[in-house]
């Protein structure tokens, strides 16, 4: 069974798909530059967008985790070490994610044995978040990068992918630490 973290994130990943159809909307087959211009457009913006939601899952996913490994701690305390955690996170890259994780108990998780799935070696994981997260930056920040709607659809779905395994090994961490299935 899914967390709550994992069923918003795929909720809103129709919002994702939804730019995706607009694009096809604007920049139908055939379409002259203006209109392939404003495909373009669409498509960074989904682009950013797909991060944000990916970056708030992994929050959200450590937030509930925080409070489910550390019931015992008082809630103060527990506000507080998000408080410098997942409300300092503000990128979903490789780097974030593993610090994240490591306070739960779960060091290196972009590493984890399970973070790979058919055709997509953990090397590929890493290295498809590390593009995600590129992209997300030069577009957040003006910089230049042409994304086309095959890689949005790409990374959507890679997305999922690796938020389903983040949420498969946090459940079963959780459960190895206090004897039964959070999620």
């Amino acid at each position: 069974m899914p967390s709550e973290p994992l069923k918003k994130f795929k909720h809103r990943l129709k919002e994702v798909d939804e730019i995706i159809a607009a694009r096809d909307a604007i920049c139908p087959n055939g379409a002259g530059r203006p209109a392939q211009q404003k495909g373009a457009a669409v498509i960074s913006g989904g682009t950013v967008l797909l991060s944000a939601l990916f970056e708030g899952f992994l929050e959200e996913i450590y937030e509930l985790a925080v409070d489910e490994l550390y019931q015992s701690i008082p809630e103060v305390d527990r506000k507080e070490l998000k408080s410098h955690t997942s409300q300092k996170n503000n990128n979903a890259n490789v780097h974030q994610v593993n610090t994240l994780f490591f306070y739960l108990g779960i060091p290196w998780v972009m590493s984890h044995q399970k973070l790979r799935w058919k055709k997509c070696s953990n090397s590929k994981v890493q290295e498809k978040l590390r593009n995600l997260s590129k992209a997300r930056n030069q577009l957040a920040h003006g910089g230049s990068r042409i994304v086309r709607k095959q890689t949005l659809v790409a990374w959507r779905d890679f997305s999922e992918r690796l938020a389903n395994k983040l949420d498969e090994i946090t459940a079963d961490h959780i459960e190895e630490k206090l004897g039964n299935r959070p999620w």
